[in-house]
């Protein structure tokens, strides 16, 4: 009598997206929980100082918030790109999802003027960056939007009270990790 033993592999994940955490300032990883039994937990990996090379920088349960923050990583500083996967009770790993990456925004003051120039994100599609801007006199406003295609702004005789910006890009469908919801990337504010 022969007995064929059926072996499920770990369910794949995708990531949602990835942003900067409005409380801590540094990257914010968000996926959606697939369902389905057996999946124990999730890996989170971050690429090396080598382009293409991930390694594992967290695991986090299958019932704890599908967000990760990387505390170790400065969004001030650079780019950062980012992978998921779902690891099975019996400790089998599933494939990498694609990867996320980060938007940088640097900011160069010239008197009044101010130039941005961003990287584009990488992960979702979208049709247009919105430039956000804060002065003392308005706080947060969307100061222009822009076609995907383009990745600077100048900001001609900013006003005197502009302290900030930063970069967004809205994400296509619904993003609703357990218990919270993320509808977009942001660069970090600069």
């Amino acid at each position: 009598e022969t007995f064929i033993i059926e072996q499920t592999l770990p369910i794949p994940v995708s990531l949602c997206l990835v942003t900067v955490d409005p409380n801590t300032f540094t990257n914010l990883v968000v996926w959606q929980k697939p369902t389905g039994a057996g999946i124990a937990s999730f890996n989170i990996y971050k690429e090396s100082t080598q382009p293409g090379l991930y390694y594992n920088i967290a695991n986090q349960l299958y019932d704890s918030l599908s967000v990760y923050v990387d505390t170790l990583s400065d969004p001030m500083l650079r780019l950062r790109r980012y992978k998921i996967s779902t690891v099975d009770s019996c400790g089998n790993e599933a494939k990498l999802s694609s990867e996320h990456k980060t938007i940088h925004l640097v900011l160069s003051k010239f008197g009044n003027d101010n130039y941005l120039i961003w990287d584009f994100y990488e992960g979702f599609p979208y049709s247009t960056f919105y430039v956000h801007r804060y002065t003392t006199s308005n706080g947060w406003e969307v100061l222009d939007s822009l076609p995907n295609s383009v990745n600077s702004y100048a900001d001609i005789a900013a006003p005197g009270d502009a302290l900030a910006y930063f970069i967004e890009v809205k994400h296509p469908s619904p993003c609703s990790p357990s218990r919270a919801n993320f509808n977009s990337s942001r660069s970090n504010k600069s």
